[in-house]
């Protein structure tokens, strides 16, 4: 524990946070706002109070995150690039725990070479310049361990540290459980020596745990009702999520995230896509597993990392969750992949050059890989090419008035049938939780079509909303259409009637 005052680590660790912070501020306004970003949004134009209130009702999420991109709007500017501003650097700052926590567990060159992976990968880079809550999660979850492994050491300051971050991580997100549990279990991998008693170290647990039970019932009305939701979706409780192509496909994005689509049967009609796939794949197989085989890391602590590794997968007996969701896999596999560095360091030069060149098609994107759905285009194009007399229709998620709000310049009339304001009063039943209001795409343009007062609608269309604009345009023709984005597509409807 004592290399953190040698200058060598020192200098290693302003390297990394130089590297990290780049990476993460270059471009940070690039890409277009996704629809939960547009949902935070929405909550940073309210008061506190107001933003407290409505984030409580109106989403599942505790509201730290929320607070940081209020703040990062107020310090930078109401700008993509202004939201996403101190959830950046954040989660550039975690670089310093990957570094620390690795270099404990193997080398102090294995440890560099893990935390300019996590400086480096498209997937760190890209869930630290979204302004959501799961970079942020992730970022916490990286310092939390970091520190309870201190702490477990006997370490005061690292104690302590460990218990303000334990209550700012249950703030920000549930799944932040998973994270005190993986850090728990650390008490049990150093020698009973070495560590504190049993009844210190039951503190931070014991007292996390009395602060979130309140919480999560506090949530409970909104958990029923988006298990319902999942339920009606056909998302039910499953293990054959646990053994399908889809947790193998999350799994192998822990390095490049979404600029590798996920697996599917289409990846055999693209065989440089394969390739690059499968290169991907061995080299998150090895990174991941090989470290097991060899005497770097102690017996205690490959049986930890094994338990690291199969828990997140738990979330997927009722959910199904992205990679960004599972994204504690950082914490056994950066230790696994210094590991490797520590025996063979070209492999730490090789997987940072792969990294590097990933990055490139990653800031090309003017969307998320996950979300490719580009608002700030489709509303522009519709914009340039609407008359005034014309109507906009906004179809997708349930902050589809937020999206147009944002970008919108001009004064068309906007209608969001299936996302109004998420917040709203009337958006909520007696006992405070959001309702869903059933829309019918087909009725809707029908109704638009009987008025016979409007010539042209132009419909704006995300990925959750309807399959096409074509199928649900009834008695209009579809006379343009343009997709901007992989998700996202703009149509223009005539009305025969004129």
């Amino acid at each position: 524990m004592h290399f953190i005052d040698n200058r060598k680590p020192r200098t290693m660790i302003f390297l990394l946070s130089a590297v990290a912070l780049f990476t993460r501020l270059l471009f940070i306004g690039r890409k277009s706002f996704w629809i939960d970003e547009c949902l935070a949004w929405g909550a940073t134009q309210m008061n506190w109070t107001e933003m407290f209130s409505s984030i409580a009702s109106g989403t599942p999420h505790p509201p730290m995150a929320f607070i940081l991109m209020k703040l990062s709007s107020m310090l930078a500017g109401g700008t993509e690039g202004g939201l996403r501003f101190l959830i950046a650097l954040v989660v550039a700052s975690a670089v310093i725990p990957v570094f620390r926590l690795t270099s404990r567990k193997t080398t102090v060159i294995g440890g560099f070479w893990a935390g300019m992976m996590w400086a480096l990968s498209p997937f760190a880079v890209s869930i630290g310049q979204e302004a959501w809550v799961y970079g942020f999660n992730l970022a916490i979850s990286l310092w939390f361990v970091d520190l309870a492994d201190l702490a477990w050491r006997g370490s005061g300051k690292a104690f302590a540290g460990s218990l303000i971050l334990g209550v700012v991580g249950i703030l920000t997100q549930h799944i932040f459980v998973l994270t005190i549990v993986v850090s728990c279990i650390l008490y049990f991998t150093i020698p009973s020596d070495k560590r504190i008693r049993f009844k210190k170290f039951a503190v931070v647990p014991g007292l996390l745990a009395v602060l979130y039970v309140p919480l999560f019932f506090f949530f409970v009305p909104q958990f029923f009702q988006r298990s319902a939701r999942m339920a009606s979706a056909g998302m039910v409780f499953s293990f054959s999520r646990l053994f399908g192509i889809q947790s193998i496909s999350q799994f192998f994005r822990i390095l490049a995230g979404g600029i590798l689509p996920d697996m599917s049967l289409n990846l055999l009609d693209r065989p440089r896509m394969l390739s690059v796939y499968a290169l991907n794949a061995g080299f998150v197989l090895f990174l991941t597993f090989w470290a097991y085989f060899t005497k770097i890391l102690k017996p205690g602590d490959r049986k930890y990392l094994w338990f690291c590794l199969l828990v997140p997968f738990a979330l997927f007996l009722t959910d199904t969750p992205t990679i960004r969701q599972i994204s504690i896999l950082w914490i056994p596999f950066s230790i696994t992949s210094a590991a490797v560095f520590s025996r063979y360091r070209w492999m730490g030069i090789v997987v940072s050059l792969l990294c590097l060149f990933a990055l490139i098609p990653y800031y090309r994107l003017t969307t998320f890989p996950y979300h490719q759905s580009d608002w700030r285009t489709a509303i522009a194009v519709v914009e340039s090419n609407a008359s005034p007399e014309d109507i906009v229709v906004v179809l997708g998620g349930k902050s589809t008035s937020f999206a147009w709000l944002f970008y919108s310049n001009s004064d068309l009339e906007c209608l969001t049938p299936s996302g109004n304001n998420p917040f709203a009063s009337d958006m909520f039943d007696d006992d405070g939780v959001r309702t869903r209001v059933g829309f019918n795409p087909e009725e809707f343009f029908d109704s638009l079509f009987v008025t016979g007062t409007n010539q042209k609608v132009w419909v704006i269309l995300d990925c959750w909303g309807i399959p096409t604009i074509k199928s649900v345009a009834g008695d209009y023709d579809l006379i343009f259409s343009q997709s901007t984005g992989l998700k996202m597509e703009i149509g223009l409807l005539e009305n025969r009637a004129f």
